[in-house]
């Protein structure tokens, strides 16, 4: 019976590091190794706040390639004020973008 019960919780402890790992290292990694250095507290965050991380994280890649900086905070509060009109990265920074020149 004991063991019954270590295997079971060793079972959800494998479950819950693949969901780490699945939806907040990947990610974190991607951005990391883009050149993108993103804080894994920020996507954490964007989990709890109902972002999609991987359209934010996408956008800012694309947009530090590009040579501009915003952070990934403005690049958040945009994907949260124009989430509904936003369907992919590239609509997100030609907000990021119109922003920014204002």
């Amino acid at each position: 019976m004991t063991s019954l019960i270590i295997g079971y919780t060793a079972g959800l402890g494998t479950l819950i590091v693949f969901w780490v790992a699945g939806f907040i290292l990947r990610p974190w990694a991607r951005a990391f190794f883009s050149g993108a250095k993103v804080p894994l507290a920020t996507i954490i965050g964007m989990r709890f706040r109902g972002t999609n991380p991987w359209l934010v994280i996408d956008a800012y890649i694309r947009l530090v390639k590009r040579n501009m900086k915003p952070s990934i905070d403005q690049i958040e509060a945009m994907y949260i004020a124009y989430g509904e009109r936003i369907r992919t990265a590239e609509e997100l920074i030609d907000l990021v973008t119109d922003e920014s020149r204002r």
